[in-house]
């Protein structure tokens, strides 16, 4: 018998699979009878399918104070069934139900935000390793800032990897306290960006509920709502709702709450609760210039 199989949980939602995977699928654009087998190729699909159809968004903490919950049976309630989004420890959490659940070998990781500097602090990031045919592959469709690559990348090679015109390298340094991988993307000017640490050792999605917990008190004060379009990018950031069109951006100062859930339902084609509390407009966000 295993090790791992001695043990039980007390919260056994959080080991669920995803209630429908067909649902999922269309969520995301996809074709619920198509292969999604374990491939790099398909790998590459869907997660590219995930960003096209998931956003980041924040707005359970910043708007409607909810508590946020990371069972994946309640991250295809809202994902699916109400058609929103999330931030990190939610997206890479449904992905990597999704994944599981067509066949993949995959694990959580956590992650040390390093906002570009080679400065570690407290673990606020939940990221994808998958292991297909023998090779480990990072995998991360919740990083809202958007400077992860969009696809999978291998952790074993040393050199530069290029995904659709971004340039990344993996740094290796296992056994460190800070992590065991730093991911670096190389900017058009030469420079290293420092995105995230991670460690390589297995993790659980309880694992992730402390950080959660820091993370929603964070984002209590930061509106940002971020997706792809087929023309460039939607983002709701703070106060501001951003259009990129074919490389031009187009900027409008949101009013008021209804027209804030006129955005997130006609644009983002979210299913949400109208804001009740509009004599709290407008709410103090900065505007955090969200990259697309």
């Amino acid at each position: 018998m295993p090790f791992e199989d001695k043990f039980s949980t007390s919260m056994p939602e959080y080991f669920a699979p995803l209630p429908r995977l067909d649902m999922a699928l269309e969520r995301m654009g996809l074709d619920p009878k198509g292969d999604y087998s374990p491939s790099k190729e398909n790998l590459q699909k869907l997660m590219i399918a995930s960003f096209n159809s998931i956003p980041f968004d924040s707005l359970d903490c910043s708007d409607y104070r909810r508590e946020l919950d990371l069972a994946p049976p309640h991250l295809f309630d809202k994902i699916v069934m109400n058609r929103r989004g999330g931030y990190c420890f939610e997206i890479n959490g449904f992905f990597m139900a999704l994944l599981q659940g067509l066949g993949y070998d995959c694990i959580p990781l956590p992650g040390r935000l390093l906002f570009e500097r080679p400065v570690f602090g407290r673990m606020h990031h939940r990221t994808t390793m998958v292991r297909i045919n023998g090779k480990r592959y990072l995998c991360d469709v919740g990083f809202g800032a958007g400077l992860a690559a969009d696809g999978p990348l291998d952790i074993d090679d040393p050199g530069i990897q290029s995904i659709n015109d971004k340039n990344f390298t993996i740094h290796q340094h296992e056994g460190a306290v800070f992590g065991d991988i730093t991911l670096v993307r190389h900017s058009d000017d030469g420079r290293e960006l420092f995105i995230y640490a991670s460690y390589l050792k297995p993790h659980t999605t309880l694992d992730f509920i402390p950080a959660n917990k820091i993370t929603e008190v964070i984002f209590r004060s930061r509106r940002v709502c971020r997706l792809r379009t087929d023309t460039g990018s939607i983002a709701v950031d703070g106060k501001i709702y951003r259009r990129r069109v074919n490389g031009e951006v187009f900027e409008e100062e949101i009013a008021s709450y209804s027209r804030l859930y006129q955005i997130l339902v006609d644009d983002f084609n979210m299913i949400v609760p109208r804001i009740s509390f509009s004599e709290d407009w407008p709410r103090e966000f900065a505007d955090y210039g969200i990259p697309g």
